[in-house]
């Protein structure tokens, strides 16, 4: 007996710990069973209590490590281009953040739910993608909160408290209003420009170069464009033959959306401060990409 309960205890043991493995595997992978994926490497749970930043300039420079990237998309969902981008994710079993806009979420609450059925993490760009270091703090607020209960009535589901700035043009109450709303602020590492180039293979030589001269990143593209539908099949693939790895950043705790904050009335006056805002923009992105080797892009207006 006590030769073979050491032996019964020790197979015990490797049994339960082969079944612990499979369960991370399939967690990381979402029970994918594609050969040779790019897949997940890993998931960051992220703690938003506090309104933590992450991306340059004020991120943890640490959250990653050489060679892991984070896939964020903005601006969606747009059907013609959202779903294509998720089959290409889906192909290799891998998995990205989207910052949606309330008021494209409340157009399509369909691809929505498909995104966040799919297993991607959902946050929020604000309700109609306005530049909120040009609004007054109702405004702004409105367009923050909005956008959360919009886009989580359309998933169906809670979301992640994950917001990204349109244009990444924050102030100090913006920032201020987010860390009192428990709610993680996302910048950027490596800006694909997708929306200023268009051309598919541009945005994903422009992103292969970033990461050859930062190693890794919180990467910007946006999923209303087909160029950049037609440019992630691409941009996974260079990743995988480069040996880079997906990490899938996921909330500890859902958003708490406020009540009373249905979708904003369209008035000039805010309107006039998107477009007055957009001349400030380039020089927040100047200041933003300044020794990081991105270029100062005029920004859209859209």
């Amino acid at each position: 007996m006590r030769t073979t309960a050491p032996a019964f205890g020790l197979s015990f043991g490797v049994f339960f710990a082969v079944l612990a493995m499979s369960a991370l595997a399939e967690d990381l992978q979402g029970g994918c069973t594609t050969p040779d994926a790019l897949g997940v490497s890993r998931i960051i749970k992220i703690d938003a209590t506090g309104g933590p930043w992450f991306g340059a300039p004020h991120g943890d420079p640490d959250l990653l490590a050489s060679g892991e990237v984070v896939l964020t998309f903005d601006d969606g969902p747009a059907p013609n281009t959202t779903r294509p981008i998720l089959a290409a994710l889906a192909t290799q079993c891998t998995k990205a953040t989207f910052f949606m806009v309330g008021e494209m979420a409340a157009e399509y609450p369909d691809v929505v739910r498909e995104v966040v059925e799919q297993g991607h993490t959902v946050g929020t760009h604000t309700w109609s993608h306005l530049n909120l270091a040009r609004l007054g703090p109702d405004v702004m607020k409105e367009q923050i909160e909005a956008a959360f209960t919009a886009v989580e009535k359309s998933a169906g589901a809670k979301i992640a408290p994950f917001f990204r700035y349109p244009y990444l043009s924050d102030s100090p109450a913006t920032v201020a209003y987010l860390k009192s709303r428990n709610i993680a602020q996302f910048a950027i590492d490596i800006d694909s420009f997708d929306w200023r180039t268009r051309n598919a293979q541009s945005v994903v030589h422009r992103v292969m170069a970033n990461l050859a001269q930062h190693s890794r990143g919180i990467i910007l593209l946006h999923d209303i464009h087909p160029s950049t539908a037609a440019a992630v099949p691409r941009l996974l693939a260079e990743l995988k033959a480069k040996g880079y790895k997906i990490v899938h950043l996921q909330p500890t705790a859902p958003v708490e959306t406020l009540a009373g904050f249905g979708p904003p009335a369209k008035v000039a006056h805010v309107r006039a401060a998107h477009l007055l805002g957009t001349v400030h923009l380039r020089t927040v992105h100047r200041a933003r990409f300044r020794g990081r080797g991105g270029e100062s892009p005029t920004w859209m207006i859209w």
